[in-house]
């Protein structure tokens, strides 16, 4: 073999190495780019086409150009090689723009790592957080329920008690506060009055024929009235040089305040009574006091029944009579008294007498006509059966 021939084939080994070395550097250099390379750093690829030029077939002059041309290109790779290691060895220089996303990454607001972490959490929960929120929120709402209807119940009862009060006090210390003086109420006196009886009583419970027109009250009836009942004729009440004078007058709706009782008062108003009215006398010398009570009942026969049970000597019903009028005097309140009582129509009247010093009455004849000029107070009662029997007649 010629030397031109081994050259030639030398050449043409040379030329297909460089050829494959160029092919082999060209595709690793992406990956050397990609494992080396950090964010932000500038890569140089090496083309085949771009640096080697062209290959040593079509280099003029045969393998003499081939091998002439050779160390230019191994010139040419070791430069580029070289830049491409200073390149790689510049990359601690590059290292300053992974410092900075450290420190932006060190610089981020607390609250948003905060946000971040919530985030986190929740999307590992789910739909946990939604559920303990819904069903924390229901037992806050049951407990301020049941709280403010504990408070609601209270004020009903509160409201309960008040409304219960005042219905009592209406009933027991009002003038027929239910029914306007329509009807008859239960409402006897308060503690403390007199319960004084009379010694001497004289009971009339049988109706009398002269006060048949007034038997039964009037549907219109109007309630007692103190002026009308003691009006001019019973001011002043006389016999012979004796004279009984009207010192005060008063009238109610509630009949059962002027007596007591629990039969008495149960008496009157099973009796319909709706009304009184009653006057205090005395005598010019102030020695005798008397008191005049006057009843309106339904009839003559409910008239009678409550007579009774006025009187002393009835066994069949409890005790009670009348609330003495209070003029600051022992007469009436304690000591010696007498009594009497008339059915008039469906009116009863009561009649009382006594000493004003409460003592007994002296051997003569005085008590016995205060009795008398004490029934004059009743003149008001004889006009209206007057004018009942005119009303009948005409």
């Amino acid at each position: 073999m010629s030397r031109s021939d081994s050259a030639g084939r030398a050449g043409a080994r040379g030329s297909r190495r460089a050829r494959n070395g160029r092919r082999h550097r060209g595709d690793a250099a992406p990956q050397d780019t990609a494992a080396d390379t950090g964010p932000g750093e500038v890569v140089e690829e090496f083309g085949p086409a771009a640096d080697d030029g062209p290959g040593p077939e079509a280099a003029p002059g045969g393998e003499e150009a081939a091998e002439e041309a050779a160390p230019a290109r191994k010139g040419k790779r070791k430069g580029k090689a070289k830049k491409a290691r200073k390149g790689r060895r510049a990359q601690p220089e590059a290292a300053p723009p992974r410092r900075g996303r450290r420190a932006a990454a060190d610089g981020v607001d607390p609250v948003s790592k905060f946000s971040a972490t919530a985030l986190r959490k929740v999307s590992v929960l789910g739909d946990r957080p939604n559920q303990v929120v819904n069903t924390l929120a229901e037992q806050s709402t049951g407990k301020r329920g049941t709280a403010v209807l504990g408070v609601l119940l209270g004020l009903c009862g509160v409201a309960l008690v008040v409304l219960l009060g005042v219905l009592f006090y209406l009933l027991l210390f009002t003038e027929n506060p239910l029914k306007g003086g329509d009807d008859p109420v239960m409402a006897m006196p308060e503690d403390g009055h007199s319960t004084l009886l009379p010694t001497v009583y004289q009971g009339e419970s049988q109706e009398q024929d002269i006060f048949a027109p007034i038997a039964e009250r009037p549907d219109d009836a109007e309630p007692l009235d103190a002026e009308k009942v003691f009006g001019s004729d019973a001011e002043k009440l006389e016999l012979d040089d004796f004279t009984l004078t009207l010192q005060t007058a008063e009238a109610t709706d509630t009949c059962t305040r002027w007596v007591w009782g629990e039969d008495v008062g149960q008496a009157l108003v099973d009796g319909g009574c709706t009304s009184a009215a009653r006057g205090y006398y005395q005598d010019a010398d102030k020695e005798y006091v008397a008191q005049f009570t006057l009843f309106d009942l339904s009839d003559a026969e409910a008239s009678s029944a409550a007579a009774k049970t006025l009187d002393p000597r009835n066994r069949e019903t409890d005790v009670g009579f009348l609330v003495p009028m209070d003029q600051g005097v022992d007469g009436l309140h304690q000591g010696y008294s007498q009594a009497s009582t008339q059915v008039m129509g469906h009116y009863l009247a009561v009649y009382w007498v006594a000493r004003a010093d409460a003592g007994e009455p002296e051997e003569d004849t005085a008590m016995a006509k205060v009795n008398v000029v004490a029934m004059d107070a009743a003149v008001w009662v004889y006009e209206q059966v007057g004018r009942a029997k005119e009303e009948q007649e005409g």
